[in-house]
């Protein structure tokens, strides 16, 4: 395992912007399901070497990792102030409706099973198939790329249908 210590030399500004970019790639090929199995292996077995992910990680778990050290290069190449804190794997899940009742009723289904929703807030639409002018986001733990992520994915698209609504994807909670 990799020591967490800082490292001895700087790196140079062009080489953490590539490894940025980089691992934006990786993530992005990862999320789209296009990133070969056998490269996804090896970046496992990379970063499980240097102490980033378990040995058996999966690809929620490599996505998690990627993310968290493109935002440490990030910080490293002057784009953060501060040290980011990690990203935990919350995500918002987006769901749109025609109208503010709708989106209304869905939050308050929504809440009445537990989950965390949002109050409504007015959108353009632009990002959802149909006629779509509230949006309510639902906070989830599990994380992306997860047979439980797309399970609780699928049981809130389903509710958010019973009052009209779409799924619109979701976004990664940095604290």
């Amino acid at each position: 395992m990799a020591s967490d210590d800082p490292a001895p030399r700087p790196l140079h500004r062009r080489d953490a912007a590539a490894l940025i970019g980089i691992a934006a790639v990786l993530e992005g090929h990862l999320l789209s399901g296009e990133l070969d199995p056998l490269l996804a292996a090896a970046l496992v077995r990379h970063l499980h070497e240097a102490g980033l992910v378990e040995g058996d990680a999966g690809p929620a778990d490599l996505r998690l990792a990627l993310g968290n050290l493109n935002q440490r290069l990030r910080y490293t190449n002057g784009e953060h102030d501060a040290p980011p804190a990690p990203d935990t794997g919350q995500t918002d899940q987006y769901f749109g409706f025609p109208d503010r009742a709708a989106a209304e009723a869905f939050a308050e289904s929504a809440a009445a099973r537990d989950e965390v929703a949002a109050a409504p807030v007015t959108v353009d639409g632009r990002a959802y198939d149909g006629d779509v002018g509230w949006q309510v986001a639902v906070r989830t733990t599990e994380l992306p790329l997860s047979a439980a992520f797309d399970r609780h994915v699928l049981r809130l698209a389903a509710l958010a249908g019973e009052h009209g609504g779409s799924y619109g994807g979701w976004g990664s909670v940095i604290s």
